[in-house]
């Protein structure tokens, strides 16, 4: 995928004309990974696997029509699994069927109370909670789902209720494990793990869900799950049988369960209903609004329209015996690797679910539900892993504790008391920092007009989590300014959400030519060397304020000496320099660190090491590209608009059939190589002339790219030793010799 863009795409019918066959692969790729986890999602909330299967197929069909988004995939969550199991459980009293039957109700209340919430406009209010304590409460979700699909995974069954009770069970399950079914879940989370990590483009090409499902269906009949016996291994007797694998009801219409609202007056039923609206109205906006910072068109979601049509979608699948859902985010960061461009791409997704359901129960009845646990473990973990809690603490301490008291209270009782114990943790650290409580919730501040064409707010006090919505309210209510200042000259406190916040409507504001600027923050103090880290007017927040540069930053700090540059090891949010490069497809930049910029030969030259996050896809852990950014002067020629990577065998296949790929005559080392695209052929021939040619040639190692304005560079292996770091820079100011 191009995130090089002329025009932004047209939506309802005009943009199925224009995009339709785009949409509709894109559509099928992420089908192809619904699917399974559907499924699995379905399962793991105490319901039939069909379930899952309805909450995506009315989410595509029906809801894709209204949603406030544009590219994202309404469906099942995996953070939903908890909320729902619990209803489920607590509403049944040890009645399966009664307890989905309850839940439905539960769904379909939850859903239009989410409705009115949008038509009310409260999406505003996804701003007030603290980033820590939704991390917090997420990672709860991840090690409750890791928790009860690991018995499932394992082939035995939990006996307790309540959530210790079945963490002191996993000893018990490990040593009694049904052997087949654990090497099932095994071969399914090594392909998970595995499939980031193969680079060879007819395994990439199918999803990793995917291949589970090729895999595991072979080794259900292997091991012959279709019908029940029993086999001995080390002198131990084991059952197999067909409870291990999916089952669906012989039609479609069978599957169809309707709500029982006979608990409608009971306490327990309203608690599942705020549970369940609660964390459906957080996960909603907070999806919807990291799958536009994905959107290569960088078009902004209607969030309250948005939370409407999930909550319509939700009472509508409750209605018809399915899930509560949400814009879901890793299938919506599939669509747009996968080349959506439309929320039609949303309806072919439903569309082709429906066909799966109509014609493929033959074959989603052989796949083991070993294999669908592991997909929810991996789920699990990519939400509770140590990275999560890594980030946190590096934000700072006072995070960290915010993150650790919501874990740990979600886990001991619900999501609720969870969110509400990380919220007023929030309140105490902030009340000790000096935060006034006068102004905790809106605060004071003054508006000057300085022209016509803009303005300054002066904050009083502090800016924290809890009083941004009045900040954000005033800002607003001046976007018709140019320019907008933000003063903090007598702020002692901006905590991490307050300034997340901020920097997202900055980056807003730039998208549509207009300045937030932030001023007068030099008394404050940030906490950590994080970008957007809490600020506090002390000077006893850092231990040392001395700079001690470890050995890389070193190197990186002798290169930048000796090339006349400026070297600085600190982190930056400013990402203006990477828009329109295709490098991160699934991917979030977290930021850029070790710059070394300056100028070279009147080419703009820029090193960073731009920290990515890849949650949003198939890993668990963030990335570190070292990258060259080469842009020239303002008057000088633009480069033209392409892409030069590494030709596989299947590119030079697929190449005899497309001819995308364009190839040098007089250069068969390059043209072998090399796979080399742009939209316009003859302006791409020109740049890479003889010489440049040569010069590549000589050099094998480097991924290049243009936007059209500047030219990233990166090594394909993403190394980063002394070595590669200085041929890195080497080849960087080389090329720029290179360049008219």
């Amino acid at each position: 995928m191009n995130l090089l863009i002329d025009k932004v795409p047209k939506g309802g019918l005009a943009g199925l004309k224009a995009h339709w066959k785009d949409d509709l692969l894109s559509g099928f790729m992420v089908s192809l990974i619904a699917l399974p986890l559907c499924l699995g999602i379905a399962l793991a909330s105490g319901v039939p696997p069909m379930a899952g299967l309805l909450t995506a197929i009315v989410g595509g069909l029906l809801m894709s029509r209204i949603t406030g988004s544009h590219v994202t995939i309404s469906g099942p969550a995996a953070g939903l699994i908890v909320v729902t199991l619990s209803a489920v459980e607590s509403l049944g009293e040890g009645d399966p069927l009664a307890g989905y039957q309850y839940a439905l109700a539960v769904i379909v209340v939850a859903g239009i109370i989410q409705v009115i919430l949008g038509f009310l406009k409260v999406g505003k209010f996804g701003d007030f909670f603290p980033a820590a304590a939704v991390h917090g409460m997420l990672a709860a979700i991840g090690v409750i789902i890791v928790v009860k699909q690991l018995f499932v995974a394992l082939g035995t069954k939990a006996e307790g209720k309540e959530l210790y009770e079945v963490i002191g069970e996993i000893p018990h399950a490990l040593v009694n494990m049904n052997p087949e079914i654990a090497l099932i879940a095994m071969v399914s989370m090594f392909i998970l793990v595995g499939h980031s990590k193969v680079n060879f483009k007819p395994i990439k090409i199918i999803p990793a869900p995917m291949w589970v499902i090729l895999v595991s269906i072979p080794m259900a009949h292997m091991f012959d799950l279709f019908h029940e016996h029993h086999y001995r291994l080390v002198g131990i007797d084991y059952i197999l049988g067909p409870k291990y694998l999916v089952h669906l009801p012989e039609s479609v219409m069978d599957g169809i369960i309707f709500p029982d609202f006979g608990k409608i007056g009971a306490g327990a039923f309203w608690i599942a209903v705020l549970s369940i609206s609660l964390v459906s109205s957080i996960e909603s906006l907070l999806s919807a609004s990291a799958v536009d910072t994905l959107d290569p068109y960088k078009r902004k979601s209607d969030l309250n329209r948005d939370m409407s049509a999930m909550g319509g979608g939700s009472a509508l699948s409750g209605l018809v015996g399915g899930l509560p859902m949400i814009s879901e985010i890793v299938r919506s960061s599939a669509n747009i690797s996968n080349g959506g461009k439309t929320q039609w791409a949303n309806f072919f997704h439903g569309g082709f679910l429906l066909i799966f359901l109509i014609f493929g129960k033959p074959i989603i009845e052989q796949i083991p539900l070993a294999a669908l646990a592991a997909m929810l473990i991996h789920v699990g973990f990519r939400l509770a892993s140590p990275r999560e809690f890594k980030h946190t603490l590096e934000i700072g301490k006072s995070e960290f504790i915010i993150f650790l008291t919501t874990l740990i209270v979600v886990l001991a009782t619900d999501l609720i008391l969870g969110i509400v114990a990380g919220i007023v943790m929030n309140f105490i650290i902030h009340l000790i920092s000096g935060a006034p409580i006068k102004y905790m919730f809106k605060t004071k501040l003054e508006y000057e007009e300085a022209n016509q064409a803009s303005g300054i707010i002066k904050l009083q006090h502090s800016g924290v989590f809890s009083n941004y919505i009045s900040v954000k309210k005033e800002i607003l209510s001046h976007s018709d300014k140019k320019s907008l200042v933000i003063d903090f000259q007598n702020v002692n406190l901006i905590d991490h959400t307050f300034r997340t916040h901020l920097y997202e409507l900055q980056k807003e504001w730039d998208k549509l030519g207009r300045n937030l600027t932030f001023v007068n923050e030099d008394h404050l103090i940030p906490v950590s060397d994080h970008p957007l880290a809490t600020l506090r007017a002390s000077k006893d927040v850092i231990e040392s304020k001395e700079l001690v540069l470890s050995e890389h930053q070193q190197l990186l700090a002798e290169i930048a000496e000796k090339s006349n540059m400026f070297y600085t090891p600190s982190k930056t949010m400013s990402f203006k320099d990477f828009d329109g490069f295709s490098f991160i497809k699934s991917g979030r930049i977290e930021y850029a660190q070790n710059l070394i910029t300056g100028v070279f030969e009147e080419i703009r030259f820029l090193y960073s090491e731009i920290i990515y996050d890849l949650t949003l896809d198939t890993k668990s852990a963030d990335s570190i590209l070292p990258a060259l950014i080469l842009k020239k002067e303002s008057g000088k020629k633009p480069f033209p608009i392409f892409t030069l990577e590494l030709e596989s065998l299947y590119d030079k296949v697929n190449d005899l059939a497309i001819g995308q790929d364009i190839d040098f005559e007089n250069h068969p080392i390059f043209s072998d190589r090399f796979l080399l695209r742009g939209p316009d052929e003859s302006a791409v021939r020109e740049f890479f002339n003889p010489v440049i040619l040569s010069f590549i040639e000589t050099y094998l190692a480097y991924h290049i790219e243009s936007n059209g304005k500047s030219l990233i560079v990166y090594r394909f292996d993403g190394k980063m030793g002394k070595e590669e770091t200085t041929s890195l820079i080497k080849f960087g100011k080389q090329l720029a010799l290179q360049l008219d």
